[in-house]
């Protein structure tokens, strides 16, 4: 029999429901299994490494120190993982509910104590919503309904780690360090978020994370978990405002001298610039206590004389435009990179920020301070400020205590903001004799529920001539309905645009038309005539700057201009005349509600010839076949606005989804209705 020191026990899954066996010693495989399903079946085996050295298999396991099994279940069905852990190596009965199923995977870096799989594996079946419970000598399966029973710390790191790509879970058994300890010292390594579970009472440690980062902090381990660290205990301790060699060098002057020089060498300190943090190693864990509490007074003592750079990466608006603001909350001059300036900082401070910001510069890969990434910079009491564009970054230069006091103010101005969703709909309605008088008077008189601008009680302010409604939520889609049953309604443009609060939205569809704005005469050229050009956006030109408040309303600078390309008629001039209809007005709107704005009124003169073939064009008698309609055509722009705060991506996700299945309907019509596509395409987003 094979005397290897560990193997593995490794079940994987296969399509049929069966497993696969892999990593141990094939003559493990046992084929006795007649007394328990009366057919001869090839069933995984196991190695249980025992504290002689030797291999057991089929045994009854006695809980010794040394008995460790290597596991390595990869999306193994429960019922076949726990016929495994529980049934085959551990020999107890169990039972598993009707209602619980999925998979696990459970992989062990070293053997793991047979002590603490019971617990490994209760772990791991948390993720499919199950629990091991102890009842006599039956271990039950049970669902668990929800993760309420699990530890609150670790519930969040829970969810939804088996449904991500690439990412697995590992136990790391432990020989020479406690797992509590080791977990501190991973934290700003590899992130809080990979370390998954400590079982203090097994001294094991679950990491989950993608291969790469498992593999990485499986390094680390390695590299404390040796038995020169037996007995020892160790923390990773950080610093703020000093650099850590030098508390480092002082503290083992403090530790040297204290208790007559009996403490010298009881405490190592080991400083780790990149982290910013000291490791402290001791025999005696109470001695730790004492050497945080003199690493963070040494800290303090530092934090009002050093000065260094911090950076602040900005999330959810312009570094240049953070620094301006906090100019103005803070004052300060303004600095540039082209020259020196009068500053309250010392010649030497600058000179240590310039070093400081140039290899903070070489080691992120962005321009030097003079560069134009850098031009917007002031210094106020001794704090410099710099807007770093290329990063969209601030950098302040500044003791630590200086940069937590204004750190509040920073994060409150770079805060998430608000997002605008905007219908909008530009029609041109016909004025016929039922609307002789224009849409006001038709709303006037129609039973929809709006207020007027012009009205004790209205909001609303529209520049003149012209007016504008406000529609409860679904009467302005009703009013346009309406509309067009009794006339033509010529949808112009539809849009849909998210934007920022506070920040301008356009929208332009149409042409740029050359015009003619200067000409002369060169008279040293054979009087060649030089024109001037201008080119003319013409077209559809929506711009909206939403501002939300507190109370969910939405205050809308609307300008709207509708124009196109007619004949000069009016003078001599070989250049088009724009005609033009524009619309500019600042509304306060509550979210959902709609706003109508209208009264421009054009007039056109339309002239209709038709005549008699052949007839028409005798000379004389002609006219008498030939007739002439000289009409008047009225028409009116009208404009609807209806605002949707999306306060978060929660909400915006939402949207998004509404018009997904919408759209995915429209493309179920198929293609004897392809006619209707656009008209109902516009309903839709409207």
């Amino acid at each position: 029999m094979a005397t290897s020191a560990d193997s593995e026990f490794d079940l994987g899954s296969t399509g049929k429901g069966g497993v696969s066996l892999s990593g141990f010693n094939q003559s493990f495989l046992t084929t006795d299994k007649k007394a328990r399903s009366g057919k001869n079946l090839q069933t995984p085996g196991y190695q249980v490494v025992s504290s002689s050295g030797t291999l057991r298999q089929n045994k009854n396991v006695s809980f010794d120190s040394d008995d460790r099994v290597n596991l390595n279940l990869r999306d193994a069905s429960i019922d076949a993982a726990a016929k495994a852990i529980i049934g085959d190596i551990l020999e107890k009965n169990y039972v598993i509910a009707p209602e619980v199923e999925g998979t696990v995977t459970l992989q062990t870096t070293n053997a793991l104590p047979l002590r603490g799989l019971l617990d490994a594996f209760n772990t791991i079946l948390a993720f499919s919503g199950a629990a091991l419970v102890e009842r006599g000598d039956v271990v039950y399966i049970e669902p668990i309904g929800s993760l309420d029973a699990v530890s609150p710390e670790i519930q969040s790191k829970w969810s939804g780690i088996g449904n991500e790509i690439g990412r697995s879970i590992k136990i790391v058994p432990l020989d020479y360090v406690a797992a509590n300890e080791i977990s501190e010292l991973l934290k700003p390594l590899i992130g809080a978020d990979k370390i998954l579970h400590i079982n203090k009472r097994q001294n094991l440690i679950f990491l989950a994370g993608a291969p790469r980062e498992i593999a990485a902090a499986i390094d680390a381990i390695n590299l404390f978990d040796v038995d020169v660290m037996r007995g020892q205990s160790f923390a990773l301790i950080p610093v703020k405002n000093a650099e850590p060699e030098d508390i480092a060098k002082e503290l083992q002057t403090v530790f040297a001298s204290e208790e007559g020089g009996a403490l010298d060498g009881v405490v190592k300190f080991v400083p780790n610039n990149r982290l910013g943090s000291i490791l402290a190693i001791s025999s005696r864990p109470h001695y730790l206590k004492e050497a945080r509490l003199w690493i963070q007074r040494l800290d303090r003592a530092a934090a009002g004389a050093s000065q260094k750079l911090f950076v602040y990466s900005v999330q959810n608006r312009e570094a240049e435009e953070l620094a301006e603001l906090l100019q103005g909350i803070l004052g300060g001059e303004a600095n540039s990179g082209s020259g020196p300036k009068e500053t309250n900082t010392t010649p030497e401070q600058n000179d240590r920020f310039d070093a400081t910001f140039s290899a903070a510069s070489e080691n992120r890969g962005v321009p030097d301070i003079d560069s134009k990434s850098s031009n917007t910079a002031f210094t106020t009491g001794g704090i410099r400020v710099v807007a770093d564009s290329a990063n969209n970054a601030i950098l302040v230069y500044s003791t630590q205590s200086e940069y937590e006091s204004i750190l509040p103010m920073i994060r409150g101005l770079d805060s998430l903001p608000n997002q605008v969703l905007l219908e909008a709909t530009i029609a041109e309605v016909t004025l016929t004799d039922e609307l002789k008088f224009g849409l006001r008077w038709y709303f006037e008189t129609g039973n929809y529920s709006f207020k007027l601008s012009d009205a004790i009680s209205g909001a609303v302010g529209a520049t003149n001539p012209g007016f504008s409604l406000l529609f409860s939520a679904g009467e302005s889609k009703i009013a346009l309905n309406a509309l067009s049953s009794i006339t033509d309604v010529n949808i112009i443009s539809s849009p849909n645009l998210m934007v920022l609060d506070n920040r301008k939205a356009v929208l332009q569809i149409g042409d740029q038309v050359p015009i003619a704005t200067q000409s002369a005469v060169n008279t040293n050229n054979d009087n060649a005539v030089v024109n001037s050009i201008e080119l003319k956006d013409t077209g559809i030109i929506l711009s909206v700057t939403p501002r939300v408040n507190d109370s969910g309303r939405v205050i809308l600078d609307i300008t709207q201009e509708v124009s196109d390309v007619v004949r000069t008629t009016t003078s001599g001039i070989d250049s088009p005349t724009i005609r033009q209809r524009k619309v500019t007005t600042t509304v306060v709107v509550n979210d959902g509600d709609s706003l109508a704005l209208g009264g421009l009124i054009q007039k056109r003169d339309e002239i209709t010839k038709s005549q008699v073939p052949i007839l028409g064009d005798v000379p004389v008698v002609g006219t008498l076949f030939k007739h002439k309609d000289d009409t008047e055509r009225r028409t009116e722009l009208l404009i609807l606005i209806t605002p949707h705060v999306i306060r978060d991506f929660r909400e915006a996700n939402d949207v998004t989804e509404e018009f997904r299945k919408q759209l995915g309907g429209l493309r179920a019509l198929g293609n004897d209705q392809t006619r209707g596509f656009k008209h109902q395409l516009g309903r839709v987003l409207r």
